[in-house]
């Protein structure tokens, strides 16, 4: 049996994607994902919004989002899970990350009224 390490995103940019380093530059978007559901005990809607980070090491996905990508956009992405370790003083901290490998990216839709068309 084969496996597969793969996760999607569906969200909202929650602000500016952002570029670290120069040798190798790291691009980095967070993209706001909500989570709804009804309360068995209530009925009442629910709703939490985790942010989450996504990064890219891939110059031309980095450079795409950068020009392309504005906060309140729309986002697809495909990826995989990293687990990555590093030390400071003396202290080793693990980390999960989310890599992106393909994005789709669409702006926000009009709203109702406003005349501009969709």
């Amino acid at each position: 049996m084969t496996s597969r390490n793969l996760f999607i995103i569906s969200g909202n940019v929650s602000q500016n994607p952002r570029r670290f380093g120069d040798n190798a530059p790291k691009t980095v978007l967070t993209v706001a994902v909500d989570d709804i559901w009804t309360d068995r005990e209530t009925g009442e809607r629910k709703k939490r919004t985790d942010f989450l980070t996504a990064y890219t090491f891939n110059k031309k996905i980095g450079d795409f989002v950068l020009a392309q990508v504005k906060p309140g956009y729309q986002v697809t992405i495909d990826g995989r899970i990293r687990s990555n370790s590093y030390e400071k003083g003396g202290d080793r901290f693990y980390s999960t990350d989310l890599e992106i490998i393909r994005i789709d990216a669409h702006p926000p839709r009009a709203e109702a009224g406003s005349g501009v068309p969709e």
